[in-house]
């Protein structure tokens, strides 16, 4: 894989300042971001990163001075997402402040670990037989392990999909999936991939 192709993609990290924000907050985020960058709609590889916090169990998540919203974008976008810098967001009844941005490369290593992937199959095993034929379609080499079920809105529905670790990739394959991503919603957080260190930490249900 050659450093174009690396450079692709990248990864913005904005900060990201307030107290908490929704647990399911993909579709919320989208379209207050939506609000100020309309043309994120149709980079089809755009990619918004579930904010990580504490879950404080009432169905948000406790922020800290460290939080990111991240945003997996083609390269000749990345400085148009500097222009988020000191933008107001609303979450529910949440104010957040969007900051500075910092670009970083798509990660060399592996496995590689997705939050939440749909592929619009809510049965395990129907799930994993979706897996393996986009894997296949995709001529992406690698085992997986299937984790918890996770459920997102997306503006209509409730839909329902799981975590997933992919496992034994070359090097080139890796970058691949990072960029091109995995089932739907992506704007919504799902199907991104990121670097993951144990295999037995993902709480896996089932394994191929």
């Amino acid at each position: 894989m050659s450093e174009i192709g690396i450079a692709a993609m990248s990864d913005a990290h904005l900060e990201l300042r307030g107290p908490r924000m929704p647990a399911d907050h993909g579709y919320l985020l989208f379209q207050e971001l939506l609000r100020w960058l309309p043309w994120i709609e149709d980079e089809p590889l755009l990619g918004i990163h579930p904010v990580h916090g504490a879950d404080s169990g009432a169905g948000e998540l406790m922020l800290n001075r460290r939080t990111k919203l991240v945003v997996r974008c083609p390269a000749g976008r990345l400085d148009e997402l500097t222009k988020l810098n000191g933008r107001t967001i609303h979450l529910e009844q949440q104010e957040l402040v969007i900051g500075a941005c910092k670009i970083k490369p798509l990660s060399r290593y592996t496995p590689l670990y997705a939050h939440c992937v749909v592929t619009g199959s809510a049965d395990e095993k129907e799930f994993t037989l979706d897996i393996m034929r986009m894997l296949n379609q995709m001529g992406i080499d690698s085992r997986f392990i299937c984790g918890r079920r996770q459920q997102v809105f997306d503006g209509r529905d409730t839909v329902s999909g799981y975590s997933l670790l992919l496992h034994n990739l070359p090097l080139e394959h890796a970058i691949h999936m990072q960029q091109q991503g995995l089932g739907a919603h992506r704007k919504l957080g799902c199907g991104i991939f990121i670097p993951h260190k144990s295999i037995a930490a993902v709480g896996a249900i089932g394994s191929v």
